[in-house]
């Protein structure tokens, strides 16, 4: 895939404990957004970035998404948000982990790397930091 200013890249990372921090790329500009905490922000950020290159989600050609480890949250809105992105546009989606990069410039080099080989329809599976732990409901009394 070889990138234009038409033809941008989608990269997400919510793993990191306290920020998320959103990308578009074209092989030669990068744009960023980040925000402290608020995870749940994450479609306002795109959007936000997305604006600030005068572009919309039609023009995105593939996505890379940090896929873990990390919280189960934070991990989880960052890589369902990139599926279901991926899914409604039609691109590629990518995963990388964090113990694969030191830097954002190595996270969106690996990432374009890996989008030169993905297919569309591909999905991205979490890498939680841990094992789920899921409790048994408890009983209400009234």
């Amino acid at each position: 895939m070889k990138l234009t200013d038409k033809k941008i890249i989608l990269a997400i990372n919510t793993a990191a404990e306290d920020e998320s921090a959103v990308f578009l790329f074209d092989g030669f500009k990068i744009t960023k957004e980040k925000i402290r905490g608020q995870k749940d922000k994450l479609l306002f950020l795109i959007d936000k970035v997305l604006r600030k290159r005068k572009k919309t989600a039609k023009d995105i050609r593939g996505i890379i998404v940090v896929s873990g480890p990390g919280s189960f949250t934070a991990v989880r809105q960052g890589v369902v948000s990139a599926n279901a992105f991926g899914y409604l546009l039609g691109v590629p989606v990518v995963g990388v982990k964090l113990d694969e990069f030191k830097n954002e410039n190595e996270f969106l080099k690996l990432g374009y790397e890996k989008m030169t080989k993905a297919k569309k329809g591909t999905v991205v599976l979490p890498a939680y930091g841990r094992e789920p732990n899921i409790t048994k409901p408890k009983k209400w009394k009234l």
